[in-house]
């Protein structure tokens, strides 16, 4: 229904015993037991031992009396189910069968004394409603129903019984009858019908209010519970602090961020850990959080005043995150934002930097082969025109890497053209000419584009022969796998660094001195323009290993 209120659900157990359920639990009625047994223990000892040890006039109070052995054995006997309900209890043995046995021994200890004092007109007749309400106390009120109804039929018996000279009378106080008799019969049986009454009405109440206390307490323990789980459960840290501005509490995930335990951070001040906490705003902030250790991290946090029932702000709660991630991808997003601003400015000067390049080298050629040119004239203009062609290679590749790549696939042997390619380079500039170059490898086709995989294979060569010593050698192998079809290229260079496996392929990153850094990122594009991944690693040996893996080609689809 509409504004009605919610509350945390219950667990069940705790449902049915608020629902009115007419038995206690076990640990309620073991308690009662043991102040029941405690008292009884008690009453035997100053009444009935003080009656015996004391005297008063009649057969009870008389050390040397029949009477007197009865009370005797009565207290003994009283000793000795104490003993046997002490040993049962630590025996955690069903508790609901020694109810039935403490009410069956005050019964019958009830009876015996007032047998014993007069039957009808006994001063202990008043035990049996006392009976009754441990009864109420013990059990359910069909239990009280029984235990009433054997107590009224016992003092009835035994009324009628000595008064009527059935049994012996030790007091012979109940065989002279008369009208006092029946008077005391008639008050004791309403007296004890109405004890039953009112210890039935005392269980209802009893267990009404034991049942509202006990979904209380399981409410109140929910609701804690579930605070708990809450704060437990957040991914964000939670700080609460005193109207003193100190820490009074910090949750798990608050503590881990700050790399220390929530109990070594209660009772500092709020500005050791949030420094750039400014408590006149109330939106979101952003600053450093400082850690156990001294260091500093990223956060974004907000404040809120910690309220009490009233209304009152008598501290603030604190939620931070860390922003590490966040930073860090604002900063990559930067800097790709000022590479690809980068690029973009060098693409537009490769194009207007190529027509000069081509006029450049025209020029020179004409130049060169004028016949009155020296020899040594004649071999700087080569050297110009092999620097030329230089600048015209990296240019073509800025602009390569520059424009979108939209690969032409064709089904071809990846292996055909790697082997085309190595024979190429072994009859390139004779600075590579002392760098043995093998090739091995196996058919393995697969759907690229011809021209743009001679274009990773080029310059994976390239960048292998310029990193290999003089006298070393690149391998060139090409093999299938469950993976794909794998090139790898390994020269015998220094080796790449742990920290230099990831930029590599990053466009302008370049341990060259005269490099530009754009080789391997094209190779990059054209490979995961593909579908395929690259990586480099360092050999265990000695240098470093490139790994291109494309895609197989599909099989052949069988005409109908």
């Amino acid at each position: 229904m509409p504004g009605s209120p919610t509350t945390t659900p219950l667990p069940p157990t705790v449902r049915v015993e608020a629902a009115g359920s007419d038995v206690d639990s076990d640990a309620i009625v073991l308690r009662r037991l043991q102040w029941l047994i405690a008292g009884r223990l008690g009453v035997t000892t100053v009444l009935l031992g003080g009656t015996l040890f004391l005297g008063g006039g009649t057969a009870l109070g008389q050390a040397e009396s029949p009477a007197a052995d009865v009370l005797r054995l009565l207290v003994i006997g009283v000793y000795a189910a104490t003993f046997v309900s002490i040993v049962w209890m630590q025996a955690k043995l069903a508790l609901r069968p020694l109810v039935w046995v403490q009410l069956a021994i005050d019964l019958i200890t009830t009876s015996v004394l007032v047998w014993q004092t007069g039957g009808a007109v006994s001063g202990f007749s008043f035990l049996y409603g006392i009976v009754v309400l441990i009864a109420a106390l013990l059990s359910s009120p069909s239990v009280v129903v029984v235990t009433a109804g054997v107590a009224g039929l016992a003092y009835l018996t035994l009324s009628v019984a000595l008064g009527s000279g059935w049994i012996a009378d030790p007091s012979h106080v109940a065989a002279g009858g008369g009208p006092d008799l029946g008077t005391a019969i008639l008050r004791n049986s309403v007296g004890l019908f109405l004890i039953s009454l009112l210890a039935n009405g005392l269980r209802q109440r009893l267990r009404k209010a034991g049942g509202d206390l006990r979904l209380a307490t399981a409410s109140a323990a929910g609701y804690a519970r579930l605070n708990e789980d809450i704060v437990r459960s957040l991914r964000s840290g939670l700080v609460t602090t005193d109207a003193d501005g100190r820490i009074a509490t910090v949750n798990v995930s608050g503590a881990s961020m700050l790399h220390g335990e929530p109990v070594a951070f209660v009772g500092r001040p709020i500005a050791e850990v949030l420094p750039d906490l400014d408590e006149t705003i109330r939106e979101r902030q952003e600053g450093r959080a400082r850690r156990a250790d001294g260091t500093t991290f990223p956060i974004g946090f907000t404040r809120t005043p910690l309220l009490d029932a009233a209304g009152e702000a008598h501290g603030n709660l604190l939620i931070f995150q860390d922003l590490t991630e966040v930073t860090e991808l604002r900063e990559k997003a930067a800097g790709a934002k000022r590479l690809a601003e980068l690029g973009q400015i060098a693409a537009g000067l490769a194009h207007e930097i190529r027509n000069p390049l081509g006029s450049i080298s025209g020029s020179v050629e004409l130049v060169r082969d004028c016949p009155t040119l020296g020899g040594e004239d004649r071999h700087l203009l080569d050297v110009v025109i092999k620097e030329v062609g230089r600048l015209d290679e990296l240019v073509t590749t800025m602009l390569d890497v520059a424009r979108p790549i939209t690969p032409e696939r064709v089904d071809l042997d990846i292996g055909a053209v790697a082997d085309e390619v190595v024979r190429v380079a072994r009859r390139g500039p004779s600075e590579d000419a002392d760098v043995r170059i093998e090739y091995s490898g196996c058919e393995a086709r697969a759907s690229v584009d011809p021209a743009q995989l001679r274009q990773v294979l080029w310059n994976l060569v390239k960048n292998a022969l310029q990193f290999s010593p003089r006298g070393g050698s690149v391998w060139v192998r090409v093999s299938r796998e469950a993976r794909g079809q794998v090139i790898t290229v390994d020269d015998e260079g220094p080796g790449i660094a742990d920290d230099e496996r990831e930029r590599v392929f990053d466009m302008f990153f370049t341990r060259r001195r005269h490099g530009v850094g754009l080789g391997l990122a094209l190779v990059k594009q054209v490979v995961e323009a593909h579908g395929g991944q690259v990586h480099a690693e360092r050999r265990p040996e000695r240098g470093t290993r490139f790994q291109v893996v494309f895609p197989p080609a599909p099989p052949p689809r069988l005409s109908a």
